[in-house]
């Protein structure tokens, strides 16, 4: 297994480079087109909230791209987070030999 040396962007982080520094757009305008909160939009932004398959959905109609894109930067952003934390305390298991 090869191992990834970056540490991945959560896919808010993205969207944020994409639509508020690349575009100059506002969270309140994102939220505004995205038809939800202000602090929903800022907590994707900002890494605290993941996308959801409804919010990959939204960003699709309205910004392009492919919901599951979304989702998939998603997932192994979650992922890569989750084996960390499972490196760093390991559950007590054991592997199962299969006869």
């Amino acid at each position: 297994m090869e191992t990834r040396k970056m540490k991945r962007n959560h896919p808010g982080a993205i969207l944020k480079m994409e639509l508020i520094d690349g575009q100059g757009l506002t969270i309140s305008k994102v939220a505004e087109l995205l038809n939800t909160t202000r602090t929903n939009v800022s907590n994707i932004l900002n890494g605290k909230t993941a996308i959801s398959p409804n919010m990959a959905l939204r960003i699709q109609e309205v910004f392009g791209g492919e919901a599951s894109h979304f989702l998939r930067m998603q997932l192994n952003y979650d992922l890569e987070r989750a084996e960390i934390a499972f490196r760093r305390n390991p559950p007590k298991i054991k592997k199962h030999a299969f006869v």
